[in-house]
């Protein structure tokens, strides 16, 4: 992956990640839960672009690191949908972060088609 590339989707996700950390502050208080478990997989997301960013040592490693991401990306976008289906979210947030969660899905399947090339 080329440094741009890598600054791409940890700059997107970074955004994603403070967008909806700020107005989850604003979720009811019955919802607590949901907010902690898609704040912690939010953070999990830098987390993992983190590991695949540093690790050096092997292709397989590094693979296993971006699918495991897209995987978690997947999770946050159910999240999206649970919010908006319960009214927690409006459409239009919905859609905007939804767009987000493309854009960053779109690099991060670049970024792994990269990597088998690589191979």
């Amino acid at each position: 992956m080329e440094k741009n590339d890598s600054f791409k989707i940890m700059k997107n996700t970074k955004e994603l990640v403070v967008e909806v950390v700020e107005f989850s502050h604003n979720f009811p208080k019955g919802e607590a839960v949901l907010k902690k478990n898609l704040q912690e997989e939010l953070f999990n997301l830098i987390k993992l672009l983190n590991s695949y960013i540093v690790n050096r040592s092997s292709n397989r490693i590094k693979e296993k690191y971006i699918k495991d991401f897209i995987i978690s990306l997947s999770m946050v976008d159910f999240y999206f949908e649970y919010l908006y289906l319960n009214k927690i979210i409006s459409f239009k947030k919905y859609k905007d972060l939804v767009n987000d969660v493309i854009t960053i899905r779109k690099l991060a399947y670049g970024v792994l088609k990269n990597e088998k090339e690589l191979c």
